[in-house]
């Protein structure tokens, strides 16, 4: 069965000969893995198509457990991402995240809609904390892991604190709080914050002031959260931590 579709290159490795094995977010199938035939070649003209966080229109021949690609079109390369090395290691971090993250063919439009919006972001306006951040919690609500924030995640009482635990999904009343392990003290600004960003939208963010200490309390709370509903590391997030420390000029985009 051939079939076409918008998609996002997550990944590729190194396969067989001059073939590379390709992990792609595709609008039709969701996460899929494909092989691409000659692709190191360097008149192959898939070449292109096929490079890491590039949009293209794909078309496949579906597989008993990898999909052939065998045709494609490029749609967006992300220029300026790619220029700029704090950009380029953050948009790396969000196809890690989407690669250790999504099940295979389970389509999911909306996320993929807010992916090409966070690489559109990025492109044009380098790659500020506050929009990693909003991604993070765009995955994990599509996900199902919505942070509860509005009530104590263990007993829906109101009486609330800004003590987070993981295992419950979310803050604690005060309780509660006495006697569950709190896995992560919130500002109340950061708090604040992430309520805020669940229900934003991309329009408001550049809207949005926030101070560096908000801003690193929140990425600590959600890289704790994702590793702990998706059971999985993230290794670029340790290389940015230390490019962080010797090239602080990479990263502060805001």
């Amino acid at each position: 069965m051939y079939y076409g579709s918008r998609a996002i290159i997550l990944k590729s490795l190194d396969y067989q000969d001059a073939d590379k094995l390709v992990t792609i977010f595709s609008e039709r199938e969701g996460k899929i893995r494909a092989v691409a035939k000659g692709v190191k070649k360097p008149k192959s003209s898939l070449r292109a198509v096929l490079q890491p966080f590039t949009h293209s229109f794909l078309y496949l021949s579906r597989g008993r457990d990898l999909d052939l690609i065998t045709q494609g079109r490029l749609l967006d390369f992300y220029p300026r991402i790619r220029e700029d090395l704090g950009s380029t290691l953050y948009t790396a971090y969000i196809m890690e995240l989407l690669d250790k993250s999504l099940v295979e063919r389970a389509p999911l439009g909306p996320l993929y809609n807010e992916t090409l919006q966070v690489l559109n972001y990025i492109n044009d306006k380098g790659a500020k904390s506050l929009v990693i951040r909003y991604f993070e919690i765009r995955l994990i609500q599509e996900l199902g892991y919505r942070p509860v924030l509005e009530a104590c995640a263990a007993c829906g009482q109101k009486n609330l604190t800004t003590r987070f635990n993981l295992a419950e999904g979310g803050v604690l009343c005060h309780d509660c709080a006495g006697f569950l392990k709190t896995d992560f003290m919130l500002s109340g600004e950061a708090f604040s914050l992430l309520k805020f960003l669940q229900r934003a939208d991309w329009k408001s963010l550049d809207r949005i002031k926030a101070s560096s200490e908000a801003l690193s309390s929140l990425e600590q709370l959600l890289e704790k959260y994702l590793e702990y509903h998706l059971e999985s590391r993230f290794s670029l997030k340790n290389t940015i931590y230390q490019l962080k420390k010797s090239l602080p000029g990479a990263f502060d985009k805001g």
